[in-house]
């Protein structure tokens, strides 16, 4: 017979804003606040193994986890900033999912800022039990040109932070043509026909990376040309 924690702590789950990625302690909180109990320690971690087995929640990296009930559409994309503080979805990744890209990958791509007073982030891949993570550092201040404008900046589309495939083009150019990162610019078969070229200047322009932007697309032209 279910306790009344379980009891809550499912229901919680089963929301219709209940969150896709959820913790360790976001789960037992749930529990917890939500039937006035406190489950012993080792109830709440057989519940917590029953909840993995069962498929209802899917491991990402230790205390992180998917919740499925939330949807089959639940990505473990959207687990990035429990990963890294401050990390935005974006490069290879969006361009693949938007059809910019004709590759299609596992390794999630994310940018991680790198701000005065932070711990340098982790960058590089991440191997975890949902997908591989990829990330990049990227000064602070170009992570956040162009948000006057958020939706040139984020796809408000998801509930989580995941950069427009003009974003991410622009992010995969400034780190591509950055001394400090060992990104190569982005191939020149990237498919523009769905972008917005006036979204893709004025986030050139805020990025510092005109001049960057105008060579690759300039170059792109004269490979369509030659084909």
């Amino acid at each position: 017979m279910n306790t009344a924690w379980k009891v809550a702590g499912e229901r919680a789950l089963l929301a219709g804003d209940a969150p896709h990625v959820i913790t360790t302690q976001d789960l037992l909180g749930y529990a917890t606040v939500n039937s006035g109990e406190h489950p012993a320690s080792a109830s709440f971690t057989r519940w917590l193994r029953e909840l993995i087995a069962t498929g209802k929640l899917k491991p990402v990296t230790r205390g992180v986890y998917l919740n499925r009930y939330a949807g089959p559409n639940v990505h473990a994309a959207e687990a990035a900033q429990y990963l890294r503080r401050g990390a935005v979805v974006s490069l290879a990744w969006v361009l693949e999912r938007s059809g910019a890209l004709n590759n299609f990958g596992d390794t999630v791509t994310c940018v991680v800022p790198l701000a005065r007073g932070w711990a340098p982030p982790k960058v590089g891949d991440q191997r975890t039990s949902a997908t591989p993570f990829r990330f990049y550092g990227m000064p602070q201040h170009i992570m956040l040109a162009g948000s006057g404008r958020i939706e040139d900046v984020q796809d408000l589309t998801y509930g989580y932070p995941r950069a427009t495939p003009e974003r991410a083009l622009m992010d995969w150019i400034y780190l591509g043509s950055s001394s400090r990162s060992r990104l190569p610019l982005p191939p020149f078969d990237i498919d523009l026909r769905d972008m917005s070229l006036v979204r893709l200047s004025r986030l050139a322009k805020a990025m510092g990376t005109e001049d960057a932007w105008t060579a690759w697309h300039a170059q792109r032209k004269a490979n369509d040309n030659a084909d």
